[in-house]
């Protein structure tokens, strides 16, 4: 292990550290495949945009905004495959192999503490909307702003800053991978808070008081031998939400923490790996089968399609129909003359 900022740079035209050995290629195929299921999935439900403007909605930025950071992911993980496979020993830049490490020792942690945070966003709009009947995407449109800036800047910030004030410290492996190594505890604590406790700890405060008062509505409605529909949809969207977040939760958690107390590649670090793409590879197909907006827009295009299919083919049916019947004409008229 190395540390990128104590390198003898002496012989910056030739640092053999870009390319990984074979044995750690061995252990990324399986994220590889992973990762190509994952972009075909993520091509699928991207393409239905194009196509289906009721899923354009200002309601689903943050569902959008959290599928894009599964692109992101993506994005990395094929970069640095590409970048650590092809690359000959010779690297021509500094600049460019500080780069590649930063990319790959902060952009996966960066990218999933954004999605814990996107998701914590939108939590809380839909709280609002449940206990306050209250569209905030209409009537906070200033706050939602800054909310998205903030949870784009802050975490960059928070992992960047850690480098020049020496808590943690950009390491790379020869042959390897390249990651932060923190060189304290206040360090480690600090970042486990930041990056999983108090996120995970208000999403599920969030959810709580969600469940909490549609249960109390619930029991008012029923008490009254009447359910409104308002009161169903909220229901809905509780359960849509805690499903999605037990599942997204129980894949993408190991990584997060695995990625606190290891370093290099290991078993532990390959399986959190393999969980969050697997997590990502799903991540459309649950949101499209939690919401019903999805279903409806899917329904449509299909009905759309069957409907211009069977007018294609009763269009061509009528073409073939009267050639047909034109030569039977003819071939009677023709042996009448005959006769």
């Amino acid at each position: 292990m190395v540390s990128l900022f104590q390198q003898n740079n002496t012989d910056s035209k030739c640092l053999a550290t870009l390319s990984w050995d074979q044995s750690t290629v061995d252990a990324q195929r399986p994220i590889l495949y992973v990762c190509i299921i994952a972009s075909i999935v993520h091509a699928a439900f991207w393409l239905q945009l194009s196509f289906c403007p009721s899923v354009r909605q200002k309601t689903m930025q943050w569902l959008y905004a959290y599928l894009a950071t599964d692109i992101f992911l993506l994005m990395r993980f094929f970069f640095l495959f590409i970048v650590h496979t092809t690359s000959t020993e010779c690297i021509p830049t500094r600049a460019w192999e500080l780069f590649v490490a930063y990319i790959e020792a902060i952009g996966d942690n960066y990218l999933n503490i954004l999605e814990v945070y996107i998701l914590l966003a939108l939590n809380l709009c839909r709280y609002i909307q449940i206990t306050r009947n209250k569209n905030v995407y209409v009537t906070n449109v200033r706050l939602l702003v800054v909310t998205h800036i903030a949870i784009y800047l802050l975490p960059a910030f928070f992992l960047i800053i850690q480098l020049p004030i020496g808590w943690g410290e950009l390491n790379s492996y020869s042959g390897n991978t390249c990651d932060i190594g923190y060189t304290n505890t206040f360090a480690v604590v600090l970042n486990i808070v930041v990056a999983f406790i108090l996120p995970i700890g208000l999403n599920i405060l969030v959810i709580g008081a969600s469940v909490r008062h549609v249960h109390l509505t619930s029991q008012l409605q029923q008490a009254k031998h009447h359910v409104s529909a308002r009161e169903k949809y909220n229901r809905s969207l509780v359960i849509q939400f805690t499903i999605f977040y037990t599942i997204w939760f129980l894949l993408w958690s190991p990584n997060i923490i695995i990625y606190q107390f290891t370093s290099g590649v290991n078993t532990l670090t390959i399986i959190g790996k393999l969980l969050n793409f697997i997590e990502i590879s799903i991540d459309p197909i649950i949101v499209a089968a939690l919401d019903v907006r999805f279903y409806q827009a899917w329904k449509k295009t299909w009905t759309e399609l069957k409907n211009r299919s069977l007018k294609k083919f009763g269009h061509e049916q009528r073409r073939i129909g009267p050639a047909v019947f034109t030569t039977t004409v003819n071939t009677v008229q023709q042996r009448v003359t005959k006769v």
